[in-house]
């Protein structure tokens, strides 16, 4: 039982996740609810919990750990299991918290490139009344110019009259 206790914290160390697990969970069928369960249990929670471990599992750590903390309340591992739930607990918080904020930073991403967009779409059709309205300054000075020569015209046709009557 102590070998196999020693042996998964050694593949624990080493990184070695599955054996380890597999050490530890044959010391809980040898000694069922009797230390050094409490022990056990906790270091499968270790494992579960391990950020390397690939096969990580955050809700089963916590199963771990309430499991030590319900079954055996007075063993020194209820302490650390509990400051471990609530670690995993505000962690997982704390992903949600990010999850929500790269939700967010997407969505603002989405809506400054629709006002980039816009504004481009804004700047064209300005472009285009300053156009248009450059074509109507032209068109206006073209029609004041016709007005001049028309009262130039209009002026040598009365010049003409009055000399005619002379």
């Amino acid at each position: 039982m102590r070998e196999s206790l020693v042996d998964g914290n050694s593949a624990l160390v080493h990184g070695e996740y599955d054996a380890s697990l597999k050490a530890f969970e044959k010391v809980l069928v040898m000694v069922q609810d009797q230390p050094p369960a409490d022990v056990a249990t906790y270091s499968i929670g270790l494992v579960y919990a391990h950020p390397r471990n690939p096969h990580k599992d955050r809700q089963k750590a916590i199963a771990s750990f309430t499991q030590v903390i319900a079954k055996f309340p007075e063993s020194p591992w209820a302490e650390p299991a509990k400051i471990w739930v609530g670690v995993l607990n505000e962690s997982e918080e704390w992903q949600q918290e990010i999850a929500k904020s790269k939700q967010l930073i997407e969505q603002s991403h989405q809506e400054v490139e629709e006002s980039r967009l816009e504004v481009e779409k804004t700047k064209q059709e300005m472009e285009k009344t300053r156009l248009e309205l450059e074509k109507s300054k032209q068109e206006i000075e073209k029609s004041k110019q016709m007005i001049e020569k028309s009262k130039q015209v209009d002026m040598e046709i009365e010049q003409k009259r009055r000399e005619r009557r002379k």
